[in-house]
């Protein structure tokens, strides 16, 4: 790969991203020449901004929050994967086209199964939060065949409408998935005890900020899953364990992993992420 490849991440707020350096770390693999920018955009200048940078030699983008909806909108081609989420964490060039995919899913579902031995099947699972993070996660879960789903959200009709668009498009009367969706009541959170809850709001980049999850959530709780990721345990994190999570995790495995993914939809090359999983967190 000798012509300078031209990427990015773009989203709000992207001063955290660590992306540059991680895809810096599977280029240097390859002894790939890449120019990896980080870019503060909002969704209305996202039009404006996809163009001049594909217009500019630009050949692939991850999108982060709060763009992973509507960034579908600028692709003429999109992925199975994206359009199940109805999300999209990654636009490249190919040819004259744009496409869209979502490499979320396939990282976490990695980071779970490979890095942190959780199976999936026949478990109880809450997802907190109905945005885009957790779109581009559910359909991968599903594929899982969990015993049972459940996704909380602040406002319910936001659960609900994910809810039901994911049933449009997902045939889950082909398995036997309790699927569910509600507010953050104690009445819905404590009626079901789970295997693993996963925190898809991004409560934990505001610093100090809890979702004032009940004690009892976490009692018999196997893993507790912060897609986020942080020097620091998150405070979603320090709660789950002070109130019976046996284990926690950030979401630092799963960027590295989906990563790894739209870095071979960029260049198709595979790289090595075990040196990258071993981040220190306190």
């Amino acid at each position: 790969m000798d012509k300078k490849l031209k990427l990015a991440v773009i989203g709000s707020p992207i001063n955290h991203s660590m992306s540059p350096k991680i895809h810096q770390d599977f280029a240097n693999q390859f002894n790939a020449n890449i120019d990896f920018g980080k870019h503060e955009v909002l969704p209305d200048t996202l039009e404006t901004w996809l163009a001049d940078f594909f217009e500019d030699r630009g050949k692939g983008v991850s999108i982060t929050l709060p763009l992973k909806e509507a960034a579908l909108n600028h692709a003429d081609e999109i992925s199975d994967r994206a359009r199940l989420a109805s999300a999209c964490n990654v636009i490249y060039k190919k040819g004259e086209k744009l496409f869209a995919d979502c490499t979320d899913g396939f990282g976490l579902i990695k980071d779970l199964e490979e890095n942190l031995k959780v199976s999936l099947k026949d478990k109880k699972i809450l997802i907190l939060g109905s945005g885009g993070a957790a779109r581009g996660i559910i359909p991968s879960i599903i594929e899982k065949n969990p015993a049972k789903l459940k996704i909380a959200n602040r406002t319910e009709s936001k659960a609900l409408l994910l809810k039901e668009g994911l049933e449009s498009k997902v045939n889950l009367k082909e398995t036997n998935i309790i699927f569910e969706a509600g507010d953050l009541s104690d009445d819905f959170l404590l009626s079901d005890s789970y295997d693993l809850v996963i925190n898809s709001t991004s409560v934990s980049t505001h610093a100090g900020e809890s979702l004032g999850l009940p004690k009892a959530l976490f009692s018999g709780t196997q893993l507790a899953y912060d897609l986020f990721y942080s020097a620091k345990k998150t405070l979603f994190m320090q709660e789950a364990i002070k109130n019976g999570a046996e284990k926690v995790s950030d979401g630092w495995g799963m960027l590295v992993e989906q990563g790894a993914e739209s870095f071979r939809l960029w260049t198709n090359l595979i790289p090595d992420t075990s040196r990258l999983l071993e981040k220190p967190i306190d």
